[in-house]
């Protein structure tokens, strides 16, 4: 197993599980103790994690960001499924606006038959997972490429944004409270997501179970800016109410609405 992927995992389980232990770990993955602890001490120098005496615990500190490498490789299953369901809403000939999560890139996987579809985005990811959809016009923001997550923030992309209108952005994001919005790492990240939300007519959220009741130290969007969410889990039972009050249709990926 190459060391990203062993990282991934043990980022993915930790995420899941809250803590491990070296020796456990040592077990699941086949290598030495000392291996683990390297793993982990590099990772805790990312700020990805906390080292504890044994093992590590996850943290849920606002300003620590996966990189994309690591994100793409946590939760595959429920990315993937919320991806293929929210792929159901998107129609011939929309215009639709991806951001740079990697949600959106599990998505950008199911709509390459689409037909006279337009697609704005801030991901490099993106534009070269859809680069040969000839039935897919895409239009990259362009601006500062941001290497942690292979996006395009600053200005020039924020000015490009607004040149346009879509019918619908597919977002996502680090975490969700229902009673406090969705929430961020970055603040550019954030205001590219905003300023798509605010340029569409219909915003949907790809909420998989990792974000449930995560926070960030930015503010991405409040609940009334939301249309449809879409999860791979069912939400928590305290927030059907609270979601139905304000009109926010929840779909887990299976097909069904909350």
């Amino acid at each position: 197993m190459f060391n990203i992927e062993r990282k991934t995992k043990l980022l993915s389980h930790l995420s899941e599980k809250g803590s491990i232990l070296v020796k456990d770990a040592s077990q699941m993955f086949g290598v030495t103790e000392e291996t683990i602890r390297r793993d982990l001490k590099e990772l805790e120098n990312q700020g990805l994690l906390l080292r504890t005496h044994g093992g590590a615990i996850s943290t849920d500190d606002a300003k620590s960001e996966f990189p994309l490498e690591i994100r793409q490789g946590i939760n595959i299953s429920g990315k993937n499924a919320i991806g293929r369901e929210a792929a159901k809403h998107v129609i011939d000939g929309d215009t639709i606006m991806l951001d740079a999560s990697t949600s959106c890139l599990f998505l950008a996987k199911h709509i390459k038959e689409k037909k006279s579809l337009t697609v704005i985005t801030n991901s490099e990811k993106i534009i070269f997972e859809l680069s040969n959809s000839d039935e897919i016009t895409l239009i990259s923001t362009g601006g500062i490429l941001r290497h942690k997550s292979m996006s395009y923030i600053g200005k020039s992309a924020q000015t490009s944004l607004e040149n346009y209108v879509a019918d619908k952005v597919f977002f996502s994001c680090k975490g969700f409270l229902p009673e406090r919005g969705l929430m961020d790492s970055n603040e550019q990240e954030s205001q590219i997501k905003r300023t798509m939300i605010s340029r569409s007519q219909k915003a949907i959220f790809l909420c998989d179970k990792t974000k449930f009741g995560r926070i960030g130290c930015e503010m991405v969007a409040k609940p009334d800016d939301i249309h449809i969410i879409v999860t791979d889990e069912p939400i928590p039972e305290s927030w059907s109410d609270i979601l139905s009050a304000k009109g926010i249709i929840s779909i887990e990926s299976g097909g069904k609405n909350v």
